[in-house]
């Protein structure tokens, strides 16, 4: 008696896997970095909103990236200078606003009296605390959501794919064994 042979899987269900395995990675890549941008486009009104929050420890964390982003923005570095005299910090709020005057002399963005009590405070601050390191800038501990939601979203499109990959092999016949 004649076995009657098993059709071979084509080869678009032998590349089905790995494709799916890829296109999934490189979705869930794209939508992790989507999902990173806005936080890398911190402005500066975003810090002021955090300060007018009471929220010092982000706008910290979010002038960081300012000044990460832009280096060279006398104006950042005159907001720093600012919040780093509010936290008391006096050392690195003089470095701050000597880095403003160094790349916008006579630091034109600001209002003068506004700068007069910036060094007055700085002033008051310089003699009665010692210099102190800034606080670092809490890092965000753990997994990002975006990253778990990217990496769900893509198993869920490759366990999509596999089913209608499956259903399709059943449909025409081809084994998957």
């Amino acid at each position: 008696m004649a076995t009657a042979a098993r059709p071979t899987p084509s080869r678009l269900h032998r590349l089905c896997l790995p494709a799916t395995v890829l296109l999934a990675a490189a979705c869930a890549l794209l939508v992790h970095v989507a999902a990173a941008q806005p936080a890398a486009a911190t402005t500066l009104e975003q810090v002021d909103r955090s300060v007018q929050a009471g929220h010092l420890d982000e706008a910290r964390r979010q002038l960081g990236r300012v000044l990460q982003a832009h280096p060279d923005d006398a104006q950042a570095h005159y907001v720093d200078a600012e919040l780093l005299a509010r936290q008391g910090l006096f050392g690195p709020a003089q470095d701050e606003l000597s880095a403003a005057r160094r790349l916008a002399p006579g630091l034109p963005f600001a209002r003068p009296d506004a700068v007069r009590a910036l060094d007055l405070q700085l002033e008051r601050l310089g003699s009665t605390h010692a210099a102190a390191p800034p606080p670092a800038p809490a890092s965000d501990a753990g997994i990002p959501l975006s990253l778990l939601l990217a990496v769900a979203a893509g198993g869920l499109f490759a366990w999509a794919l596999m089913r209608l990959a499956r259903q399709t092999s059943v449909s025409t016949g081809v084994s998957k064994r």
